[in-house]
C-alpha cells in the first residue's frame, strides 16, 4: 500500500453488517455470483437493499475486516480494500505470535487464488461456536474457494442449509448449486493435489509466479487442515 494510506485507521470490523438485509445477497454479488435474478429471489430483497449493502462493504471511508478463529490462536481475515487506486477484497492468514500476514486470495483485477479447498472451509467452519456463526464463515469464505470436490450433492447441501439458517426467504438449492458449479465467478471447479490448487494465479501453488514460500505454504496447510 501507499505509504500515505492508514491501513489501521481506516480498518473497522465488518461482522454487524453481516446482520443487515442483503448482505450475502451483496457479497456474493461481486465475488461470486452472476445471476442477480437469482440472488436477490433466494434472499428475498429489492436491487435497492443489496446496492445499499454495497455501498456499506466498498466505500472507500471504511474498509470493513472479518476475522475468523482458526487453531492455534490464529484467524482468517477478510479485508475490503476500498483504496481507491487498488481496490480488492483480501483473504489473509493472520499465524500470530509476531509472524507476518500471509496472502492466500486476493479478489481484484488482477486476482490470485484461490486460497481455499472445500474440505479446508468445511473444517473452518466446523471451528465455529454455533451453527450461525459455522453458516456466515460458509458464505463469507466460499468465494475464495475453488475446488472440483464442491461438485457434489453434499456441498450444495451443506451451502443450502447455511443459507436457511441466516435467512434465505427461498430454496435456495439453486444458488447454492451455482455456487458450487464450475460456473462460479473467478475459479470454479479447480483441482487440489497434495495440498496445492492447480492454476497459476494461486499463491498456496508452488510453481506458479505468486508462490508463497515453501515456510508459509506449510503453516498455511497446517492451520487451514481438515
Amino acid at each position: 500500500m501507499p505509504d500515505d494510506v492508514d491501513v489501521a485507521a481506516l480498518t473497522v470490523d465488518g461482522w454487524h453488517l453481516t446482520e443487515r438485509p442483503g448482505f450475502w445477497a451483496a457479497h456474493w454479488k461481486e465475488q461470486l455470483i452472476d445471476d442477480e435474478d437469482l440472488l436477490l429471489h433466494t434472499w428475498g430483497v429489492p436491487e435497492e437493499v443489496v446496492l445499499d449493502r454495497m455501498r456499506d462493504l466498498y466505500a472507500p471511508r471504511t474498509w470493513p475486516v472479518f476475522t475468523v478463529e482458526l487453531a492455534g490462536g490464529a484467524e482468517l481475515a477478510v479485508v475490503f480494500r476500498n483504496d481507491a487506486d487498488d481496490a480488492g477484497v483480501d483473504y489473509l492468514v493472520l499465524p500470530g505470535a509476531g509472524r507476518n500476514v500471509i496472502e492466500i486470495a486476493s479478489l481484484d483485477g488482477h486476482q490470485r487464488g484461490p486460497g481455499l479447498s472445500w474440505p479446508e472451509l468445511v473444517a473452518t467452519a466446523d471451528r465455529q461456536p454455533d451453527d450461525v456463526r459455522r453458516s456466515q464463515v460458509l458464505l463469507l469464505l466460499m468465494p475464495a474457494v475453488g475446488d472440483e470436490a464442491t461438485d457434489t450433492p453434499d456441498a450444495t447441501s451443506i451451502l443450502s442449509q447455511a443459507m436457511r439458517t441466516l435467512g434465505a426467504v427461498e430454496d435456495p438449492t439453486d444458488l447454492a448449486a451455482l455456487a458450487a458449479s464450475d460456473d462460479a465467478v473467478f475459479w470454479g471447479h479447480v483441482p487440489w493435489a497434495a495440498g496445492a490448487p492447480e492454476t497459476e494465479y494461486a499463491p498456496r501453488n508452488p510453481a506458479g509466479p505468486f508462490a508463497l514460500s515453501a515456510a508459509e505454504r506449510q503453516l498455511v496447510a497446517e492451520l487451514l487442515a481438515p
